[in-house]
């Protein structure tokens, strides 16, 4: 499910009853499978996060010219580095992954993007503005960032995909014979809400 801006998968979500038989006494294949569902939607998220089919409902942003006078390391493409900080934690007690931002500066800046935000315009900030060629009007009050959702509809483009990818992974799991175990970089996120 999707609660804010993390989301939660769990293996159930993704099986047959046949695969969630064989499963039942194997909770080293669930732990695997789990943790490769998780890979599997924050991939995607991130892929998603570029493409037109999330983006092409999203409001259009101010021109890059623009927002390069305001931070000169302004992202040309959607999310820049924040980007990178999607990702998946793996919780024991419900066999189940949590995707989302990786740390809490990302979560804050992933809340806007997923909520949007208003900011009062202060002194301050029309003189920020000014300062660097972009001067705000008189009239101008409030700055308001359109909420942009990601999370929600990327898990609607990927959850019809869950079920093929598990069984996948389960079929590769059965022709080995059993479960082998890439070795990883040892990696453990927390997932930020």
């Amino acid at each position: 499910g999707v609660s804010e801006f993390m989301i939660t998968v769990s293996i159930k979500n993704a099986i047959t009853p046949l695969i969630q038989r064989y499963l039942e006494n194997n909770p080293r294949m669930i732990r695997s499978l789990s943790k490769s569902i998780g890979w599997f939607v924050q991939k995607n998220i991130k892929t998603l996060s570029q493409s037109p089919v999330i983006t092409s409902k999203w409001r259009r942003r101010t021109p890059l010219y623009i927002r390069r006078k305001l931070d000169a390391k302004a992202p040309k493409n959607w999310l820049g580095q924040l980007r990178r900080a999607i990702g998946y934690s793996y919780d024991n007690q419900r066999n189940a992954v949590e995707v989302g931002w990786t740390s809490a500066t990302a979560a804050m800046e992933g809340r806007v993007q997923e909520f949007g935000n208003t900011r009062t315009v202060t002194p301050l900030v029309r003189r920020y503005f000014a300062l660097r060629g972009v001067p705000l009007s008189d009239r101008k009050k409030l700055i308001r960032v359109p909420a942009r959702p990601l999370f929600e509809p990327s898990m609607e483009v990927i959850q019809p995909r869950l079920n093929e990818f598990v069984t996948h992974r389960v079929g590769e799991y059965i022709k080995n014979g059993g479960f082998t175990k890439n070795v990883g970089k040892g990696r453990k996120y927390e997932v930020f809400g």
